[in-house]
């Protein structure tokens, strides 16, 4: 548990309107770490960043890429955007990591926070949040194609689990998939708060950036003719 002392004053004054929204955005972010952090599931949300992270999540996404039969629909439509949507994520993410150069909060310790980047040891935008929310929003976009994949020759054993445990719905088991994984990527969001990784507003820029990335990669680039 890091230290209960009030947030870092910036060491440059930035504009008026900047310095007081920052300034909000640090108190209201403190408060929030100051107030769950004695009650919070330390080791439960450490695994939730482990587990968006993406060192983890870019392998894991290609090797189920790759053992995907090629004529599945969950090929072209949901794995590949995925990978795509991580290496764009990382690009924009970590460019405006560079760019802006804002401190991570001083009253968290971070040396059991190992960076990708080192751009990492930046705080805005975050990372992690805008990786689980182009998750997420790729799941909700894509959710047509994973329910045809549910019936496809490709997937039998996926048709033989939907009918015995959620009776044959194929449309409603994958709603219920798609529900859970919004709720993990939410967990993981206020979770970047709590463990006083990020600030308030960190975390829904990032949030803002992976649905934004999920829309580009999804409706402005067709990368299924790729494979």
């Amino acid at each position: 548990m890091g230290v209960d002392k009030p947030p870092p004053k910036p060491t440059t004054t930035p504009p008026p309107f900047l310095y007081r929204i920052t300034s909000l955005d640090a108190t209201i972010s403190h408060s929030i770490h100051t107030f769950t952090s004695p009650h919070a599931p330390k080791q439960f949300l450490r695994f939730l960043e482990h587990l968006a992270d993406f060192r983890l999540f870019f392998p894991v996404t290609l090797s189920l890429f790759l053992a995907t039969p090629p004529l599945s629909p969950l090929r072209p439509h949901l794995f590949l955007p995925l990978l795509i949507c991580s290496i764009l994520d990382l690009i924009f993410i970590g460019f405006t990591k560079f760019l802006v150069r804002r401190s991570r909060p001083l009253y968290s310790i971070h040396g059991d926070y190992n960076a990708v980047v080192p751009v990492d040891k930046f705080s805005f935008p975050s990372g992690h949040s805008s990786r689980v929310c182009f998750i997420a929003s790729i799941f909700s976009l894509s959710r047509d194609w994973i329910v045809d994949a549910v019936n496809h020759p490709s997937h039998p054993r996926i048709a033989v689990f939907v009918e015995r445990w959620i009776g044959g719905d194929e449309v409603m088991a994958v709603n219920l998939l798609v529900v859970l994984v919004w709720c993990w990527a939410l967990t993981t969001v206020i979770s970047r708060v709590v463990l006083g990784r990020h600030y308030v507003l960190d975390v829904i820029v990032g949030a803002c950036f992976g649905v934004l990335e999920a829309l580009i990669t999804l409706r402005f680039l067709n990368f299924s003719v790729l494979i």
